[in-house]
């Protein structure tokens, strides 16, 4: 009896440890009641040029130096970075301007906190398609990625649509879903599309390795053509940050954001320093990475105006069901003064 005993008591203290480490696990580190001054903020973003920046910041020290213990986690897709953020295993994150507000409307408690970067995108062809202008992509086979990202909805909406007085979803056959490396192979390698939607550093780098490449529309060129007054290009990427954490800890977010901006002004200040810390984070040359910051900027101002054109495109898509309000959507007041 007393062995049985014994046993059963074991078996309860190993119920408890394991209960006490999952419930570690899934329990934000910044919650109400707790803290603690030595827990990592923890920071989602992937191996992107546009959301490269936490890379830069931790390679300089900047987050030490603000007392903070970063935790960057890198993921595959905004899908998995967003469920995992939704689920509080992740504080900050880097992504684009529409699924934050998209992911926003479903429910998750969020804001944008800052800039990320801006620019970037290209629509490319490849000689001897018959494809001269954006015009002449009625009726071709065009691949983009997944619908619901600025990408999308920049070619769609803007592109398709405003520009090329197409419609998407009738005048042209979109093979959607490709991920950001397979583009430039289905348009140049294995040639099954006309035409594709892509950014920086993959469009450089198509441009580098496939002789036949034609660029048939530089978003961030036109955008500074059309836009000659703005110093910022149109917005992509954003920082944002969960409720919790800005409500309860809003410290620690100031401190964050203080890394993040002197990381986005050492970029822009040290071209050559942080073109070399870029290369050694995302593993790319460092001609493809200098080829590429022609096309996309760094900035942590957020441009509301600019970013609500932008969000328009994913309403008009039928992706937002209603607009955001600025006030619902942004709070960047724990941004330095002078970067707002």
């Amino acid at each position: 009896m007393k062995k049985h005993t014994r046993f059963l008591g074991a078996y309860l203290l190993a119920l408890l440890a394991v209960a006490s480490i999952w419930h570690a696990w899934i329990t934000p580190h910044f919650s109400k009641n707790e803290a603690r001054a030595d827990s990592p903020i923890r920071i989602g973003t992937n191996r992107a040029l546009g959301t490269v920046v936490p890379y830069v910041a931790n390679d300089l020290g900047l987050y030490k130096k603000q007392g903070l213990h970063a935790q960057i986690i890198d993921f595959n897709d905004v899908t998995t970075l967003m469920e995992a953020f939704s689920s509080g295993q992740i504080d900050v994150a880097m992504l684009g301007i529409a699924p934050s507000a998209i992911w926003q409307a479903k429910g998750v408690p969020l804001k944008v906190v800052a800039s990320a970067n801006g620019g970037g995108h290209v629509l490319m062809t490849r000689q001897g398609t018959g494809i001269n202008s954006i015009g002449d992509l009625s009726g071709k086979k065009v691949a983009t990625p997944k619908p619901g990202t600025v990408t999308d909805t920049l070619f769609r909406a803007s592109l398709m649509r405003d520009i090329a007085h197409l419609d998407p979803d009738r005048d042209i056959q979109i093979v959607p879903n490709m991920a950001a490396a397979d583009l430039s192979t289905v348009l140049f390698a294995s040639r099954e599309v006309d035409a594709a939607i892509t950014w920086e550093p993959y469009a450089s780098q198509a441009e580098a390795k496939y002789k036949d490449s034609v660029v048939l529309y530089d978003a961030a060129a036109e955008w500074r053509r059309s836009h000659p007054a703005e110093h910022d290009l149109y917005p992509v990427n954003v920082v944002i940050a969960r409720q919790d954490l800005i409500d309860h800890h809003p410290d620690i977010l100031r401190k964050f954001l203080s890394a993040h901006v002197a990381a986005i002004e050492f970029i822009n200040a040290h071209p050559s320093e942080a073109n070399q810390i870029i290369v050694n984070a995302l593993h790319l040359d460092l001609a493809i990475v200098t080829a590429a910051r022609k096309r996309i900027d760094f900035t942590s101002h957020v441009n509301i105006a600019a970013s609500l054109t932008t969000l328009e495109w994913a309403h008009s898509l039928g992706y937002l069901k209603t607009m955001p309000q600025p006030s619902a959507l942004f709070d960047l007041k724990y941004l330095p003064e002078e970067s707002r």
